[in-house]
């Protein structure tokens, strides 16, 4: 099959994802403060499905990403892209059953993201020390929301697929 039926479940997911976060960083624009929790978003299809359905996932979870973010078109789907590759090739070494490794896999993954448009949108500034205070402040705000958002984020992912009686384990693979 071309795709997994999950796919298009952790595409809903991610979408709710980027709009919660959207509307809570609405609220916080007042104080300056803006969260980017991203990372989330690529790593159950990186750890749960075949290499077609992750690509299919990935790849439109980042068009959605770019067209809702001002930043620039094909940034993050090709970010996801790369990054979620790379999570999709070492991830024999990551078990899902329980939200310990994703949770690290989202950590990293959001850092990722987040150097990511600190590094493409942000060169210029990179001489102003409020810039730098900028990004450690998203960074940490972020980080701590991610703490309680991700296992939150993963369960529902699992609480779908047990809803709609899809397969609850990742895709097994053989080692070549």
């Amino acid at each position: 099959m071309l795709l997994d039926p999950r796919a298009i479940l952790m595409f809903g997911a991610n979408a709710l994802l980027l709009y919660l976060t959207l509307l809570v960083n609405s609220a916080l624009t007042s104080g300056s403060i803006y969260l980017m929790l991203l990372g989330p978003m690529l790593v159950f299809p990186a750890l749960y499905l075949r290499h077609q359905s992750y690509f299919i996932c990935t790849f439109f979870t980042g068009l959605w990403v770019d067209a809702a973010l001002p930043a620039s078109f094909g940034l993050f789907t090709i970010g996801f892209l790369f990054a979620g590759a790379f999570v999709f090739q070492m991830r024999i070494r990551f078990r899902a059953e329980h939200n310990y490794h994703p949770i690290m896999l989202a950590h990293g993954l959001n850092f990722f993201c987040i150097l990511l448009v600190t590094f493409w949108m942000g060169y210029a500034y990179f001489s102003s020390p409020g810039f730098w205070l900028q990004v450690i402040v998203t960074s940490l705000a972020s980080h701590l929301v991610l703490l309680f958002v991700a296992p939150w984020f993963f369960d529902f992912e699992r609480m779908l697929f047990a809803l709609f009686r899809f397969d609850t384990e990742p895709e097994d693979f053989p080692i070549l």
